[in-house]
């Protein structure tokens, strides 16, 4: 009766290993399928090897922008502006300038080159001094 026991106990350890790899097997095909999948996602964009996604948050100093876009890393500043311009159209006519970090954005350079990092805030100001 102890050597069934024994035997049975030995059977049970077995099966929750064999459960235990095959369960890591499983999430070993999961992960190299998501990466296949990112793969192909990148190689349709035309993503080169230092191009992420990431996400930009604007918000104004008036406080009424609260706005976010997820775009290429690479990508010029100035390409932003035209959807943040398409729903808040009232800032499309103003002198404008945006600020991240402390530092102003240069729009003619890329989020990388004004090292805009996923999430940051960028604010958009106006300026008000009279020409």
């Amino acid at each position: 009766m102890n050597e069934v026991k024994e035997k049975n106990e030995d059977l049970n350890k077995k099966i929750k290993e064999l459960e235990n790899k095959l369960n890591n097997v499983s999430k070993n095909n999961d992960i190299i399928e998501l990466e296949n999948e990112i793969k192909l996602f990148k190689s349709y964009y035309n993503f080169s090897e230092d191009e992420k996604l990431i996400k930009i948050n604007f918000i104004s100093g008036s406080q009424d922008i609260n706005y976010s876009i997820i775009t290429k890393n690479t990508e010029n500043f100035s390409k932003l502006e035209i959807p943040l311009y398409k729903k808040y159209p009232k800032y499309l006519d103003s002198e404008n300038y945006f600020i991240v970090n402390g530092n102003k954005v240069n729009r003619n350079r890329t989020l990388i080159q004004n090292n805009i990092k996923n999430n940051d805030i960028i604010t958009l100001l106006i300026n008000n001094i009279d020409e």
